[in-house]
């Protein structure tokens, strides 16, 4: 006999369900993934270096630090405005006296400081973000 209080009810298959939210989760984890703001002009030639923002990295005597990232408007080398990433920059080199030079960079720009040349090759993210650096002796 057929319980009344189903009768006419259609139950869901669990498997269904739990594929659908499956697809849910991964649909929200790819859009997620998408959110990091990233700029990257590939460089080539010296060292490889990534310092995430608030870290400092080292070559030879030279320290770089990266003090934050924003997406800013700005105007690139050839006077064009654009909008984009920006990392602010802190280069120091130890002697005496010390030299030190802060730079607001964007993916693609080389600043150079003493004997050293520094190619911004990447810069990811806003918030904790990293810039990859590409560094040479000149």
């Amino acid at each position: 006999m057929e319980n009344a209080a189903n009768k006419g009810i259609r139950q869901s298959h669990p498997t269904g369900v739990m594929i659908f939210m499956k697809n849910i989760f991964l649909s929200v984890l790819i859009l997620a993934a998408g959110c990091v703001p990233v700029e990257k002009v590939p460089g080539s030639g010296g060292e490889l270096i990534q310092i995430q923002q608030g870290n400092v990295g080292t070559f030879h005597e030279l320290r770089l630090g990266v003090a934050n990232i924003i997406k800013v408007d700005y105007l690139d080398e050839a006077s064009a405005k654009k909008q984009g990433l920006m990392a602010a920059l802190t280069l120091f080199i130890d002697g005496n006296p010390p030299q030190e030079k802060n730079f607001k960079v964007h993916a693609g720009q080389k600043i150079i400081m003493d004997k050293y040349s520094v190619y911004v090759e990447e810069i990811r993210g806003t918030n904790k973000g990293l810039v990859t650096l590409r560094v040479e002796c000149k």
